[in-house]
């Protein structure tokens, strides 16, 4: 067998494809599958969740107070355990042998004690990592040789871990010819290859032994760069002309890349970035995320909107819809009234009821539980038992892309399902939010693979590190040249480093891995033949040091040629497109002749208020029959307020001792109702962080509320209303809403109070003599009694009920009107408003549509409305 083996080779296809039988390219983990598979070591391997466990039980049982990790492990435990176990691998990966631990032991530092201390009890209690393996393996090659006749390394063996050094030496690898230098001497290609092969070039520059480049455009070195990814892909795309075997693609950061390259008809390159925000391994996060209290409502809502959902989508429509007005669950009015939509949804759709309304109750209603105190793991493991049935059953999905999406989904779960039985196995019964997250992010810690990105026929080779690039090519491009991330320094320390090596620890110096990785670095460049195309991220972004060395090669005066994307793109064969301005804004809409706009059956104040201001906002909204597309958010802020003061009032005014009620009785039913309520539609208030928001909204709500029961007294009223239907005419026909209170005296005389979160605004309404909507519904109970209503604002946020005077309520905050209004009052602005209404009837009638604009504009004579009654305009 023909080996071909580097560092960063996994999953990389930068090599040429080749007729050749029992050959193989690929990184340091497929030849480890190749050497176990060939000397009978290949086992299942268990996940990274199932050995962080099993090291977790070693940690606890020798934890005590003067442990190194005592502290961190009992704040985090999983967390604690992650970061030791990569230490202890990566020791064993770099040669630490079990007969070295009783030498390690001999340390004086304490961190090195302890670890050493735990390593004496693995035996037989953890899953062997890859340093074990190679042991392994370099056991089973002294008694039975590989099957591996050639084994080309792609770098130096000194470069290889030394688990890694011992195996390789059983196979006598080779270096093959490096892919440097490869381009004409006589091209500027060649030239910037040969300086970066120079050993010390900058002293040599220094000393005036090597002459700067200077740059000169002969086709072989180009560099773009845009001002976005996309125009960047796109002035890449434009690149790819050469036969794709012959053209290696460096990305480290693809992006947008793909999509471009196809929008320009070319293959797709099939890069499969893993990522844990695939939608079949999102739902497990969502489903856990729901098992804290308080409720998560965004998460909640994610959860039911998400297109991998166990809830039935007949419900999960319903419930999503009720959230985002009443964010809460369970009892209560909204929750009640959705629960019977659902109802009546399935029995037209022939679905059983029962079967979903079970679905809700495990998904949905279930017990949420404390954070720290943790969930039992029996509740968890039933959860995620359910979960995974979800999941198999839509395996049996007829697309072979989805199959594997939810494959991949299952195989979170059901990983995540065995680490939290090994727990249970371990004697724990409960687990927190921290160490749950920390089991999870181990189940989903390489991610999943776009199934429907694959690469197409005629795709060229490609990379995701400039190392792997290990076989000269005609073109090399590399896209958007970012900085990367750096080696990580060790968490050791000088006398540490030299306790380990003692041990047979050798961990290889940052320096080196730094210099290494710089070497890695220009693997892309050296192995270009005939073109060399860079691609430089957009300006602002930190470049890639690479490029800082290029430009450093070059006469100051005389440097490398950034060319823009438009110059890149730019075809001289296409025709020029004159400019052509954006239509202006009209004033006027115009409709053909044989167009009407019709009246509607039934108005009410939302649709009269756009039809006098906004008449283009009416004409779209209900003859057009438009609207904006719904995009479903949890209620918050003001509307939120308003919203739950509204229902909490309603509540109230619904108890038949609500004009009787003590103070003290009235306090004793407010708390317990508040918490009720807050639950069942503003939950989003007892998240994380409100407390103090929360606190706040309580306290002015019952402040308000006892001043309205205070202005009811005072008004020594006697019979209150809540949501009054109340249904008129006008001229322009039916007149339809509903009053937030409706409240008669002890002489029958009826007030209606709006109420409103704000204050401000409607106590300039009322000194203006526009509150619009109160005169609206005070005439359609005129046209009911005979004889207008008071009409009056209450202001829940400031706890003040604003009226024009004190007739009605003798303790009302009056509003006066301004000097210019006079002695109008409610019947002048009806009429008003009638006038108003007609002008704009006379005006669809005419197939004339104002588009109302902010900038104050003349209007000429034959547009403007009457000067005397009218609302529009003023």
């Amino acid at each position: 067998m023909h080996l071909q083996v580097g560092l960063l080779l996994d999953g990389q296809r930068g090599h040429a494809h080749v007729n050749e039988l029992d050959a193989l390219t690929t990184g340091p983990l497929g030849l480890l599958n190749v050497l176990e598979t060939h000397l009978g070591l290949l086992r299942q391997e268990p996940s990274g969740a199932d050995r962080v466990l099993q090291y977790r039980e070693l940690l606890k049982k020798l934890d005590h107070p003067e442990r190194f990790y005592h502290q961190s492990f009992a704040v985090d435990e999983l967390g604690t355990t992650s970061t030791l176990l990569e230490w202890r691998d990566q020791w064993h990966l770099h040669g630490w042998m079990p007969n070295d631990v009783a030498g390690l032991a001999r340390s004086a530092s304490r961190r090195l004690r302890d670890m050493a201390d735990v390593e004496a009890q693995t035996c037989g209690k953890l899953a062997p990592g890859i340093g074990e393996r190679l042991a392994l393996v370099d056991a089973a090659l002294t008694r039975l040789p590989a099957r591996v006749t050639r084994l080309s390394l792609h770098e130096p063996l000194s470069w290889w871990p030394l688990a890694w050094q011992r195996v390789l030496r059983h196979l006598s690898p080779i270096e093959p010819p490096k892919a440097t230098g490869a381009a004409a001497s006589d091209t500027l290609l060649g030239e910037l290859q040969r300086a970066l092969l120079r050993e010390d070039t900058a002293t040599n520059a220094a000393n005036g032994s090597v002459s700067p480049l200077r740059w000169r455009d002969d086709g072989t070195v180009q560099v773009l760069q845009a001002e976005t990814g996309w125009l960047a892909a796109q002035s890449l795309a434009a690149a790819l002309t050469l036969d794709p075997q012959e053209t290696l693609m460096c990305t480290t950061d693809v992006g947008v890349l793909d999509e471009m390259l196809v929008a320009a008809h070319l293959p797709r390159q099939g890069f499969k970035e893993p990522s844990a925000l695939r939608p079949a391994l999102q739902v497990l996060p969502l489903v856990l995320g729901q098992m804290w209290a308080p409720l998560d409502l965004y998460g909640l809502l994610q959860f039911l909107t998400h297109p991998i959902c166990p809830v039935p989508r007949v419900a999960r429509i319903r419930l999503s819809e009720m959230l985002a007005q009443s964010p809460g669950i369970g009892q209560g009015p909204a929750w009640d009234r959705t629960m019977k939509q659902i109802e009546a949804d399935c029995e037209k759709d022939g679905l059983d009821w029962a079967n979903v309304r079970e679905r809700i109750r495990i998904w949905v209603e279930h017990e949420r539980h404390d954070p720290v105190q943790g969930a039992p793991l029996r509740l968890l493991t039933d959860r995620l038992h359910a979960l995974s049935q979800y999941l198999q059953g839509r395996l049996r999905d007829p697309d072979p892309a989805r199959q594997m999406a939810f494959n991949s989904g299952l195989s979170q779960t059901l990983t995540l399902q065995r680490a939290l039985q090994a727990l249970a196995l371990q004697g724990e019964t409960h687990i927190g939010a921290q160490s749950l997250q920390t089991l999870l992010s181990q189940a989903t810690a390489q991610g999943g693979t776009n199934p429907l990105l694959v690469a197409q026929v005629g795709s060229c080779r490609t990379v995701t590190h400039p190392g792997a690039a290990t076989e000269a090519v005609d073109q090399v491009l590399w896209w958007q040249m970012k900085a990367p991330s750096l080696v990580r320094a060790h968490p050791w320390s000088r006398t540490e480093l030299g306790d380990l090596r003692q041990a047979g620890v050798h961990l290889p110096e940052t320096s080196d891995l730094l210099a290494r990785e710089a070497r890695h670095w220009l693997s892309p460049i050296l192995a270009a033949r005939q073109r060399l195309v860079l691609v430089l991220p957009p300006q602002g972004e930190e470049v890639h040091p690479v490029w800082l060395r290029l430009e450093s090669l070059f006469e100051k005066g005389h440097g490398s040629s950034i060319q823009s994307m438009e110059a890149a793109l730019t075809d001289h064969t296409l025709q020029p497109v004159a400019h052509q301005p954006l239509p202006g804004r009209r004033r006027w809409w115009t409709l053909p002749a044989e167009v009407s706009v019709p009246r509607r059956e039934k108005e009410s104040f939302s649709s009269l208020e756009s039809f006098l201001f906004n008449p283009f906002l009416w004409v779209l909204k209900y003859p057009a029959k438009l609207s904006p597309s719904s995009i479903l958010d949890v209620s918050d802020g003001v509307l939120l307020y308003g919203n739950l003061s509204h229902h909490l009032v309603e509540r109230y005014v619904q108890r038949p001792d609500a004009l009787t009620l003590s103070d003290p009785d009235f306090g004793q039913w407010f708390d317990p109702e508040f918490d009720a309520l807050v639950a069942q539609e503003g939950a989003v208030l007892l998240m994380p962080g409100r407390q103090e928001e929360l606190a706040s909204f309580r306290r002015r709500l019952k402040v308000a509320l006892q001043q309205l029961r205070q202005q009811w007294r005072a008004a020594k009223v006697v019979y209150i209303t809540s949501e009054e239907k109340l249904e008129g005419h006008f001229t322009g026909g039916a007149i339809g809403g509903s009053s937030d209170l409706l409240v008669t005296r002890e002489d029958g005389q009826q007030a209606i109070i709006d109420m409103k979160w704000g204050s401000t605004t409607y106590a300039d309404k009322l000194a203006n003599n526009r509150h619009l909507q109160l005169v609206l519904y005070g005439e359609i109970v005129r046209q009911r009694t005979g004889q207008w209503p008071h009409l009056a604002y209450f202001s829940l946020s400031q706890g003040q009920l604003l009226s024009i005077d004190q007739s009605f309520f003798p303790q009302a905050r009056v509003v006066r009107q301004k000097k210019e209004v006079g002695d109008e009052g409610p019947p002048h602005l009806w009429q008003r408003f009638l006038v108003s209404w007609q002008w704009r009837r006379q005006q669809l009638d005419q197939g004339l549509i104002e588009v109302v604009l902010r900038e104050e504009e003349d209007i000429s004579s034959d547009e403007a409305p009457p000067e005397d009654d009218h609302l529009c305009h003023q």
